[in-house]
């Protein structure tokens, strides 16, 4: 039924790594695609255009943060009722979920359109840029609710334990945008708008491809008319995860925000050189996401089984494979960053490459925190302990704007570039020191009288 996984049995090191690894694999081919959109961009259109795209990211990733941190809350909930066994709440949590995300993300979509070019502006994004970055997230705002819809899809997939499915569908979107950013950028020359309209449509195929496979092959997916009720008492057990979920991330992407500002500040040159290098620091973050979701999804399902030692196991199953991927990214990075970078960035523009360099030989040094980080903090949102994450993203947010700010006045960019390890270090020790005081444990009990 849907390749659905049982995490409640079986060697915790192997059910984590094998779920992991078709998301990695899925992540890598979102970032890879990601990375082909800047590739094309900076090589066919030019570096201010490449700037202009770099400039959005840390307001698209608050917007995503927010909408992954309500897919956190329904995959949670999901994981816990599909462990305890009860089938029929659990297709009455997919219900009122599924009207939770269309609702949010027209709301989302209406803000964001309204707010991008007064956004941009707060962040001090260059003049030469902000017509091109306005254009470029106007556009991107458009895709919010394919987004919304297929993420939602592959959180309640996940949380069932099925990872393939998910896989072959992000290819599928991966492929689809590359060709049309080729298509768009290249052929049509539509600049960054085309490279925005191709995530556009590559998103809308893949939330139809994904809803229509849902209702095929996942009967607690096959959702008629009747069933399409909203539950209070589900949304607020689905909340209670959410909300913190969603303030962790958009506190993080705050603090993007308040460092894209910084960076904006010292120029084009910059900016298109940390937007060159963040692609690529992005692409190594992905082993800690995929082991920290795995790590979610199987604490998820057996605290609602009530199996507490074996989310002890998965816990420390997910920090040592997470701790062996990330040494060797960190070996790679440290050797061929620069050859990276010279996949966004023209051999000609030395100065973009030496300072791009500069910032990947720092932040790589602490990829083994991050990934440790991941694992940690999605641990504790699975058992339902969703307040510590939350925490975790605010020691994040304070001590990044912090040193940022700090380091910035006597180092300039440089600065910004050790801000970033030192808000994953923060964070992660307050997770940790979670952990191991035991206390999410209290939290770890399913509500089972919603």
């Amino acid at each position: 039924m849907a390749n659905i996984k049982d995490m409640t049995t079986g060697n915790p090191t192997k059910i984590i790594f094998y779920f992991a690894m078709p998301m990695l694999i899925g992540n890598l081919f979102q970032q890879f695609y990601t990375m082909v959109d800047a590739m094309i961009v900076g090589k066919f259109v030019g570096v201010n255009a490449l700037a202009a795209v770099g400039a959005t990211n840390a307001l698209n990733f608050f917007i995503i943060s927010l909408v992954i941190g309500l897919m956190s809350g329904v995959s949670v909930v999901v994981a816990q009722y599909f462990g305890f066994q009860d089938y029929h709440r659990l297709k009455q949590v997919i219900a009122t979920a599924s009207i939770m995300i269309g609702l949010v993300s027209v709301v989302l979509t209406i803000i964001g359109i309204v707010l991008a070019k007064p956004l941009l502006l707060l962040l001090q994004t260059p003049k030469e840029i902000l017509d091109d970055s306005v254009l470029f997230m106007t556009t991107l705002f458009i895709g919010i609710l394919p987004m919304g819809l297929y993420n939602g899809v592959f959180a309640i997939l996940r949380a069932l334990g099925n990872s393939i499915t998910p896989l072959y569908f992000l290819i599928i979107s991966s492929l689809l945008n590359i060709a049309l950013s080729f298509l768009f950028v290249v052929g049509f020359g539509l600049g960054v708008a085309g490279a925005a309209w191709a995530t556009v449509v590559s998103q809308l195929v893949s939330a139809i491809l994904c809803i229509i496979y849902g209702y095929r092959h996942v009967p607690y997916m096959r959702l008629k008319k009747k069933d399409l009720h909203f539950d209070r008492a589900i949304f607020k057990e689905i909340f209670r995860i959410a909300l913190p979920s969603a303030l962790q991330g958009s506190f993080i992407s705050i603090g993007n925000m308040a460092i894209q500002g910084l960076i904006n500040s010292f120029g084009a040159t910059v900016v298109a050189a940390y937007t060159a290098a963040s692609r690529i620091d992005s692409l190594t973050y992905q082993p800690g996401i995929a082991f920290g979701a795995a790590s979610s999804m199987f604490a998820g399902q057996n605290i609602g089984a009530g199996k507490i030692d074996r989310v002890k196991e998965g816990f420390w199953s997910g920090i040592k494979v997470v701790t062996v991927v990330s040494l060797a990214i960190t070996v790679l990075v440290q050797i061929f960053a620069h050859q990276f970078l010279t996949l966004f960035l023209d051999s000609s523009a030395t100065e973009a490459l030496s300072i791009g360099t500069g910032y990947l030989k720092i932040v790589s040094l602490f990829y083994v925190v991050v990934g440790i980080l991941f694992v940690v903090r999605e641990t504790l949102r699975g058992t339902g302990d969703a307040i510590v994450p939350l925490w975790m993203g605010i020691f994040e947010l304070a001590s990044r704007l912090a040193i940022g700010f700090i380091l910035s006045q006597f180092l300039g960019y440089m600065g910004l570039w050790w801000a970033t390890p030192v808000a994953w270090v923060s964070a992660t020790m307050l997770g940790l020191w979670r952990y191991k005081s035991g206390r999410w444990m209290r939290k770890a009990v399913i509500k089972k009288d919603v």
